[in-house]
């Protein structure tokens, strides 16, 4: 389910190339031969995707996932302002795009939540461990993170941001999904927040089909 954003302006190819180059990593500075160009971009993090096509005057540009469409929006037009130069913007958004882009974001979200949570158990356990003198009596899945506790750990202390890093992809998207609507829904992120701390993915896809 693709997002797409349209641009159509009195702009040289030379001056979107720039904006795209602003926008988008790895996208080389000179600006490419012939009348159009397209490129793809494959987000390694979530696995979503970007479609950008442009020529003179007028820029294309399709994904997934409606927070990349978001962020272009507001980077082109503003660059757009600043250069003085009028810009005529269009969007079409694809509500299932929001489910399908946190589905894609759940596998990542319930991995992270458990390390999280097998991190919090590790000092208790070895407590508990150190009191019994062994490790017999705990159930068999609490002594798995005792014996993986040193690899928990070192997982957990390499990317101790992705778990903000998720949080924050999805207050995003929430923001976004309503911002395109026309409704600010700011007030309700502490509430996706409580959401997200008794993680659920249905009752998480029922928040975002709320206003």
């Amino acid at each position: 389910p693709m997002n797409r954003l349209s641009l159509v302006g009195q702009f040289s190819f030379a001056e979107i190339h720039s904006w795209v180059v602003f926008c988008l990593p790895e996208v080389p500075e000179k600006t490419p031969a012939g009348e159009s160009v397209s490129f793809y971009f494959h987000n390694a993090f979530l696995g979503t995707q970007l479609e950008a096509t442009y020529c003179k005057g007028e820029g294309h540009f399709k994904s997934d996932n409606i927070s990349t469409i978001s962020i272009l929006r507001d980077v082109l037009s503003k660059e757009a302002t600043k250069k003085k130069i009028n810009l005529n913007i269009s969007y079409d958004i694809n509500d299932t795009s929001v489910s399908h882009t946190l589905q894609m974001i759940h596998p990542k979200l319930e991995y992270q939540l458990l390390l999280a949570k097998k991190v919090q158990l590790i000092d208790a356990l070895k407590e508990l461990q150190v009191h019994e003198g062994n490790a017999n009596f705990l159930i068999p899945e609490y002594r798995s993170i005792l014996d993986e506790s040193d690899n928990l750990l070192e997982e957990y202390k390499k990317q101790p941001a992705h778990l903000e890093r998720l949080y924050g992809m999805i207050t995003d998207l929430f923001i976004d999904k309503f911002k395109f609507k026309g409704q600010n829904v700011k007030t309700k992120v502490s509430s996706l927040l409580e959401i997200l701390d008794s993680y659920d993915l249905n009752s998480l896809l029922h928040f975002f089909s709320e206003p």
